[in-house]
């Protein structure tokens, strides 16, 4: 059997949507606080260089609508309240893909620190990076250091109880 054949009756094959198909948003929706894989957020600077930045923090609120926990002191912050066009990439087991996005402030001040800022972003169309030829076997994913995993739990928690 050849390796798109395989592949097609493994993955469910999309080019794009305009809205999370659904392994990307099983991927992203973690309604009980487990950390999502790392999505990595392209920004644009001011001086219009590209931006890259990993988030572990990113959510799928529903298939249209991610949720993201940024600092005030991040480019990428700065870059999507300035002009919030953006692009979000996924690499998880079975799945890669772009979302090409616009994103808002929601909650300048999060509730358990002051120092984050909650924002939304609106899915504007999901492109399939899966080459038939290739399985994404792992993703890059982070965990809080001991210290610190209370403090993540609870901002995981916040995101979702937005609503």
């Amino acid at each position: 059997m050849s390796d798109h054949v395989i592949q097609e009756k493994r993955l469910r094959i999309w080019e794009t949507e305009t809205e999370l198909p659904p392994e990307v948003f099983a991927a992203w929706h973690k309604p009980d606080g487990t950390i999502s894989p790392v999505a990595i957020v392209a920004t644009v600077d001011l001086d219009g260089s590209p931006r890259t930045a990993p988030f572990g923090s990113l959510r799928a609120i529903t298939p249209r609508l991610l949720r993201l926990f940024s600092c005030h002191e991040q480019d990428t912050y700065a870059n999507l309240c300035r002009d919030g066009r953006g692009s979000v990439a996924l690499f998880s087991p079975d799945v890669a893909a772009s979302v090409t996005e616009w994103a808002r402030v929601v909650r300048d001040q999060a509730h358990h620190d002051e120092q984050f800022a909650i924002l939304e972003i609106d899915v504007e169309e999901v492109k399939n990076d899966m080459a038939y030829r290739i399985i994404v076997e792992s993703g890059i994913e982070i965990v809080p250091k001991e210290r610190h995993k209370s403090w993540y739990d609870l901002v995981m928690t916040e995101l979702g109880d937005m609503g």
